[in-house]
C-alpha cells in the first residue's frame, strides 16, 4: 500500500509557480532599471543570462546576471549598484568585449531593448 502525495506535489507546484511568478515579474522591473540606467550611463547593448532568463530555473537565491556591451570601466561598479539597488536582488554584471563567454552570452542571452 502506497501513500498519496498529493498534498506534497501541491505545495511542490505552488512553490514552482511562486518562483516563476518571481522571475518574470523581476523581468520586468529589469527592463525598467535598465532603461533608467541607460540614461544615467552610457552602454551600447545589455544581454541578461543564467537563471534569469530560464523558466524554473529561478528561486529566491538567485542573483540576476547581466552582460553589457560598450560599458566603460569607470562606471562598471556604479551600473551594478544602480541595479542591484533598483531591484532589491544581488546582480552581477560582466563587460562581454572582455569575458570570455562573451559571444557565447551574446548568442544565447536574452538582448534587452531600449525603450523608445
Amino acid at each position: 500500500m502506497g501513500y498519496s502525495t498529493v498534498l506534497l506535489d501541491e505545495a511542490i507546484e505552488k512553490k514552482k509557480k511562486a518562483r516563476e511568478d518571481l522571475r518574470l515579474q523581476l523581468l520586468e522591473k529589469l527592463s525598467h532599471a535598465l532603461d533608467a540606467l541607460s540614461r544615467e550611463i552610457p552602454f551600447e547593448e545589455a544581454f541578461l543570462f543564467r537563471s534569469v532568463t530560464e523558466p524554473f530555473r529561478f528561486s529566491e537565491r538567485s542573483d540576476i546576471d547581466v552582460g553589457f556591451v560598450g560599458l566603460h570601466d569607470d562606471h562598471f561598479f556604479r551600473a551594478m549598484s544602480f541595479l542591484s539597488s533598483e531591484l532589491c536582488v544581488d546582480v552581477d554584471i560582466v563587460q562581454l568585449e572582455a569575458h570570455r563567454l562573451g559571444e557565447k552570452i551574446k548568442r544565447e542571452g536574452t538582448r534587452w531593448k531600449k525603450k523608445e
